[in-house]
Parts: C-alpha cells; sequence; structure tokens
C-alpha cells in the first residue's frame, strides 16, 4: 500500500469514517443480540430435543453451526468496528495536529509547507516585495522541523491506514465463513504483526536467512509509531520472551551493521524503537522478566545464526536498548548494580568481543546507532540510560559494589579514582571497536556517556533535557557527588576526558551559586548567592582550571557564569527586598565574583594556548558560538543551568537570557587574534576585556537601583569586574603553584 500524501491528510472528509463507526458500532450489538437469542433459544432447544435418527444428527448439527456462525459473525463486526473506531480516534488527531502545523505554525515562521507527493514535504519562505530573502540559520532549522514534523505525522497515518487494512483482511479471512483473526483494539493488530515479523527473524536466522527489506521496513514503521504504546509494548516483549527479544536485537543490529546503506537505517531505527519500547513496558513485565534479563546478562547469548563467530553476553545486547527511551529507577538499580558487579568478578574478562574476523567491517557491532561505538561495551549504554534518570543515577554512583579488592562506589570504579583515591582497583575503559587495528584512545565512547550520567546525577536533570522551571533542589547527595567531582579532577585533571568536557563544563554552569559562594569576596555576601556549599576554595580552582583547558567545557562554564551573573543582577535590582544589604552593593559584589570566575577560565584557557600552541582561540570562540546556538533555539536546554538559581522566588526571565548568551558570543568573537604561543598573551586582555563588557551588559539589562547615579554605577562595575578577574588570575597562579609544590602522587 503507497504512502498516504499530505493532501490526503489534510483534505479527507474523517466523518464518513465516523459514520461507518457508527454503523459497525451497531451491527455489532444487533449481531449480538441475535447470538444470544440463538443461543438461549434456537440452540438451547435443539439441545434438550429427543430426536432419532437422520434428523437428530443433521439437524442438531445444522443448529450447531448455525449458532456458531451468529457467534463469529458477531465477534467480526466487533473486530471492525473496534478496529475503525480506534483508527478514527488516531486519526482524528493526528489530521488535527497536521492542520495545525500547516496553517498555524508555518504561518507563524512565515513558511509555507507544500506537498511532494509520496508521503513528503517541502518548506519554503514566500518572497514578500521588499523582503531579500535572506533567512537565518534558526528560520531554515525551524521551517525544516517543522516540516520533519508534518513527515513524521503523515507516516504515522500510512502506517495506521496499513494496519487496519491488514487486521481487516485477516478478520476476514477472505472467506464466506465467519471465525477468523479477532481483535480488541488496533493496538493488538499492530502488535501481533510486529511479533508475527520478529518470531519470523528469528526463525529464519536459523536457516541463515532474513527479513525481506520489505518487511524491515513494515516492522521498523510498526515499532516506530506504538514502542511508546504500554499495551502494544508489553505484549510484545511478553510475546518475544527475555531471550528471543535479545536475541532479535543482536541479529538484526549485527546485520545492519555489516550490511550498511538501508539495512543500517532500518537496524537503527528498530534498536531506537525497541528500546523505546522496553522501558515503556518495563513496569508491566515485573520482576520476574527482570530476573530473566539479568540471569540473560551474564550469560553467552547463541545468536542461532548460521555461521556465527561471536557470541555476546545478555548484557551487551540489552546496553543497546538503554540507550533509548526513559527507565524506571528500580529497574535501573537492579541492573546496573549487577552490571558492575558481574564486570568487577570477572576482573576485566566481561564481555565477549569479535575474535579478529571482522577485521575489514569497521562498524561491525551490537550497537546500530551512528555514535557510542560497536556496543561491546554495555556500560555505554547503561550510563546512557542513568543520564536520563536523575534520581537512578544519584543513586548508582553513590552504591557500593562488591567487587575484587576492597570496596569503592561507582564513582570511584567509573572515574578513576579507585578504593585508594589514586586509581586502585577502578575500571581499565577499553576502547568500543571491532578491529584492533582501529581500538584506540578515541573509540572509548562510553566517557561521554559517564558525563551525562554524571550530569543527571549531580544537577538533578536528564542530560537531554528541554527547558525546566524551576531546577531541582542541590540535594546533600548530589552536593556530595558533585564535590567528588570538583575534587577528583582538581587532585588529577587527567580524569577529565575530552569526551566529559561538554558535561562537566554544564555542570560547573549549573552549579554558579556554589563556586561563587565558594570564591566570594567576604562573609557579607554568603547569603547573595543562597547555597552554602562545603567545597574548597583551592580545589574549587583547580578544577575551573582543568574544565578551562577544554575549549567546550570552557564555553560551558563562561556561557554558564556569565548567563547567571546577569540574571542575579536582574533579580537583585528587581527584587531587592529578596537579599541582605543594599543593591548596588550586591551589584558590585556580582561583578567582582563573575570576574573573579573568568579570570581563573581565562588564565587556564591562556595556559593551555601557551602549551599548545598550535591550539588556536578559535577553537574556544567556536565552542562558545556552538552552544549560544543550541541555548537561543531551546531556552535551558544546554548553557546557563544556573540561571533560575536565585534564592528568591519568582520567574526566569527569558529575555534576559537570550540577550546576555547574544551578547557574550558577539564579545568573543574578537577574541581570534591569539593563534600561537607568542601571542596567548593578547588572548587573556581580550578575555579581561570580554568579562568586564558582559557585565556591563548585565548590569543595562538589569537596570539601575533607586537613587544610584547610573554613569557612576556603570564604571564601578568596570572596575570591580576588572579587580575581579585580576584577582581570578592570581588565585590560578598560586592554584599552579600549588599543584608545583604538590603534584598528584
Amino acid at each position: 500500500m503507497g504512502s498516504l500524501t499530505l493532501t490526503d491528510l489534510v483534505e479527507v472528509d474523517l466523518g464518513k469514517l465516523g459514520t461507518a463507526v457508527a454503523d459497525w458500532k451497531k451491527a455489532a450489538d444487533n449481531l449480538k443480540k441475535l447470538a444470544s437469542s440463538a443461543d438461549s433459544g434456537m440452540y438451547a432447544k435443539s439441545e434438550r430435543a429427543r430426536w432419532r435418527g437422520d434428523n437428530a444428527t443433521v439437524t442438531r448439527d445444522f443448529v450447531r453451526k448455525t449458532k456458531k456462525e451468529f457467534a463469529d459473525a458477531q465477534a467480526q463486526a466487533q473486530t471492525t468496528y473496534q478496529l475503525l473506531e480506534d483508527a478514527h480516534t488516531e486519526l482524528v488527531g493526528i489530521q488535527k495536529k497536521v492542520q495545525t502545523a500547516v496553517g498555524t505554525d508555518a504561518a507563524n515562521l512565515g513558511c509555507r509547507i507544500e506537498d511532494i507527493g509520496g508521503g513528503a514535504v517541502r518548506w519554503f519562505f514566500p518572497r514578500v516585495r521588499g523582503d531579500s530573502g535572506d533567512r537565518t540559520d534558526a528560520e531554515k532549522g525551524a521551517a525544516q522541523a517543522l516540516a520533519d514534523r508534518v513527515t513524521g505525522l503523515i507516516g504515522h497515518a500510512t502506517e495506521i491506514d496499513a494496519s487496519v487494512s491488514r487486521a481487516l483482511g485477516k478478520s476476514h479471512g477472505n472467506d464466506p465463513n465467519f471465525g477468523h483473526t479477532n481483535y480488541d483494539s488496533l493496538d493488538a493488530a499492530q502488535e501481533e504483526r510486529a511479533a508475527e515479523l520478529a518470531q519470523k527473524s528469528l526463525k529464519l536466522y536459523k536457516e541463515g536467512k532474513e527479513l525481506s527489506e520489505e518487511e524491515l521496513k513494515e516492522l521498523r514503521t510498526i515499532l516506530k509509531y506504538n514502542a511508546d504504546d504500554q499495551p502494544f509494548a508489553t505484549k510484545l516483549y511478553r510475546d518475544l520472551g527475555p531471550e528471543g527479544a535479545l536475541r532479535f536485537q543482536a541479529q538484526t543490529s549485527l546485520d545492519g551493521t555489516a550490511e550498511g546503506g538501508t539495512q543500517l537505517q532500518l537496524a537503527r531505527s528498530i534498536q531506537d524503537s525497541m528500546g523505546i519500547a522496553l522501558a515503556t513496558a518495563q513496569p508491566k513485565l515485573g520482576d520476574e522478566y527482570t530476573q530473566e534479563l539479568m540471569k540473560l546478562g551474564r550469560s553467552n547469548l547463541d545468536l542461532e545464526m548460521l555461521g556465527n563467530r561471536i557470541e555476546p553476553k545478555g548484557y551487551q545486547v540489552l546496553g543497546t536498548l538503554l540507550r533509548h527511551g526513559t527507565y524506571e529507577k528500580d529497574f535501573l538499580d537492579k541492573v546496573g548494580n549487577d552490571m558492575i558487579a558481574y564486570e568487577r568478578e570477572m576482573d576485566g574478562g566481561a564481555w565477549s568481543r569479535p575474535d579478529g574476523s571482522y577485521a575489514g567491517m569497521e562498524g561491525f557491532g551490537l550497537n546500530a546507532d551512528a555514535t557510542g561505538g560497536g556496543g561491546w561495551d554495555p556500560l555505554t549504554g547503561l550510563l546512557e540510560a542513568y543520564g536520563r534518570n536523575p534520581d537512578a543515577s544519584t543513586a548508582f554512583l553513590q552504591a557500593n559494589v562488591a567487587g575484587p579488592g576492597e570496596r569503592m562506589t561507582n564513582l570511584d570504579y567509573l572515574m578513576g579514582m579507585g578504593s585508594d583515591g589514586k586509581g586502585e582497583g577502578a575500571r581499565t575503559w577499553i576502547p568500543d571497536a571491532t578491529s584492533p587495528m582501529t581500538a584506540g584512545e578515541d573509540k572509548v565512547f562510553g566517557k561521554d556517556a559517564l558525563g551525562h550520567a554524571l550530569e543527571a546525577a549531580t544537577t538533578g536533570m536528564p542530560f537531554d533535557h528541554g527547558p525546566v522551571s524551576p531546577h531541582p533542589e542541590h540535594t546533600p547527595e548530589r552536593l556530595a557527588i558533585m564535590e567528588k567531582v570538583v575534587n577528583s579532577l582538581a587532585g588529577d585533571p587527567k580524569l577529565m576526558d575530552d569526551k566529559m568536557a561538554d558535561s562537566m563544563g554544564r555542570m560547573a554552569g549549573e552549579y554558579m551559586p556554589e563556586i561563587n559562594n565558594t570564591l566570594r569576596q567576604s562573609d557579607s555576601f554568603a547569603d547573595l548567592y543562597g547555597h552554602p556549599t562545603g567545597f574548597n576554595a583551592l580545589a574549587t580552582t583547580e578544577f575551573l582550571d582543568t574544565i578551562g583547558r577544554n575549549p567546550e567545557s570552557y564555553a560551558e562554564a563562561t556561557l554558564g557564569a556569565e548567563n547567571y551573573s546577569a540574571t542575579l543582577m536582574h533579580q537583585v535590582v528587581n527584587n531587592p527586598d529578596g537579599f541582605t544589604g543594599n543593591p548596588e552593593s550586591n551589584l558590585k559584589h556580582i561583578a567582582y565574583g563573575t570576574g573573579t570566575i573568568e579570570g581563573i577560565l581565562g588564565g587556564a584557557r591562556h595556559d593551555e594556548i601557551v602549551t599548545k600552541g598550535q591550539l588556536s582561540d578559535q577553537d574556544y570562540n567556536d565552542q562558545l558560538q556552538k552552544r549560544a546556538d543550541m541555548f537561543n533555539a531551546v531556552f535551558g536546554s544546554t548553557v546557563g543551568l544556573a540561571a533560575e538559581r536565585v534564592p528568591i522566588a519568582g520567574e526566569i526571565v527569558t529575555g534576559v537570557t537570550e540577550t546576555v548568551v547574544g551578547e557574550i558570543v558577539e564579545g568573543a568573537e574578537r577574541n581570534t587574534s591569539a593563534q600561537t604561543a607568542h601571542n596567548a598573551g593578547e588572548s587573556s586582555f581580550n578575555a579581561r576585556e570580554n568579562a568586564v563588557d558582559q557585565a556591563l551588559n548585565g548590569l543595562s539589562t538589569a537596570g539601575t537601583p533607586n537613587g544610584v547615579d547610573p554613569a557612576v554605577l556603570r564604571q564601578e562595575v568596570d572596575t570591580r569586574t576588572g579587580e575581579g578577574y585580576d584577582h581570578g588570575k592570581e588565585l590560578h597562579r598560586d592554584a599552579k603553584d600549588h599543584y608545583k609544590r604538590n603534584p598528584p602522587k
């Protein structure tokens, strides 16, 4: 069946389908009455009759068959009604969304969405007299996102149409008699087909065969639009069973990564949907299902593939599913700690790897995603799952799991501190690549996922969250993990892998109240930030030095610091009663404190350029631009996570944030002259000037307190920011001297 088009979906009169639904309901209800009457009347009398001879056999059999046909007819009518009703409800919802997208959302963007056939659409901006026709990347991106949303809705409608057609065919059976397949919902029909195709795939693999491309596309589509439906997902995983589900996932990914092309694209979509479906179904599957998954997790999984040369552990396959969806804490507690326990018990030999015969297939693996490695290291997927469940991640990183040697927390094991703080018994991260020839440090993909888990654990928000207001509290548990991270990176900067840099920068941005409080000028301003902290000033300085040396973490931390500063200035001016002290003094202290933080970060950037002359200042500014673009696209999703952390009630002013972020980047763009170690000093000078400019921008957005001369205050904020920056540079130098005197052991 071909795809529906945008025109089909927008113009179709679903009222006629609604009428058909009502007619079929009436037919089903009437047939139910007839079936009941036949059962209690004709059939009951026939069974009680004292017939003899041929009449007894022929008549009684006829009555019995007639009674069954009434019942079968009613069941088929009920199935038809149920399928059409579900389809009508879903299609009406989809049609409304499409009409809103095309008629309202597109108009608000100033673009149009055009049908180009085959279920595809295109966007364009109509020319208007006097309009240059130039569009920003943000405008083009928004139009493309809208077109993608419409395409997805058309695809969903097409899948519903195909599923209903297929289910009605099975219910009718192309047979004049009644009594074929019955369904109590469209979900049931879709799940049956998905399970049928998956089971067929498992059977074919034993014979060295596989599903056709058309069958894979059909399965991909059904899963894509139903994975988050709990009845569908639960029945699918029950029908497949724990072992069947894992084998199917492994077989599909191994085939897709080996063959590439369309096969790989289908495998990626199926993996994504199977992961979401497991997360959706897991609460209903029960503890027995989880325990079976854990048992399989520690065992070699027989993939039943002809000529197969690898038997991965069940946890390795489960890890690829955990990359997708949001899993409940109880499930992650059990699976995560058991995975760590098994890995530590096996002392580095827990996870199967290809035997080398796949060396020519660099992408060959259990993970079909374009990123994240081959999936041979299951902790990558596990940590991604923790990155989407903050409470689970906090508990997991603080948990102590038994293993060889002394006990240690999962945080100590994964971050590299070990049981003694110096690496004893810590995890050895193995490159997640198929061929030993390509297994370099750049293939250790789990460190990025560890950063995501740390983000969730310390901020209380999923690492990939959208706008959140208000931000969760920094509980003692979250603070303890952040303090451990700060102290650990201060003592051994090598613990921060470059893949974790963006996460570390966002964590620093979220903890700007605590960082400011730790480095504050005096106790008189302790309550300005509203967060007491146990952070150590030297360790905090060394932590900022560590993250300031990486362009990504530098960008995140800088944007977080300046955005928080500007927002806090705004609150001090507009809600003065919420703070101790007078607004003028508070504003000057905020400027000094932010200058201090930027001075430390700037010192780190200076040192990195000096140490690695080939690293240009442009690398840092490129990251600033990248992070700001993402931030402005979805407020609160990347940088400036501390913006709402002011110790008073009130709404965050989005306009303040957007203005500040834009000006931060605009100011940073001039800091591109420091290309080599020779002129790194110029980079530091420009960074100081940029810090002052941003403080003044923040003051301009905040306004001037009553009774204060704006020009005088502006000059004082200028001066205090510069003094703070210089103080930060001194703190940075002192910290480096401390390192020299007390090098990490």
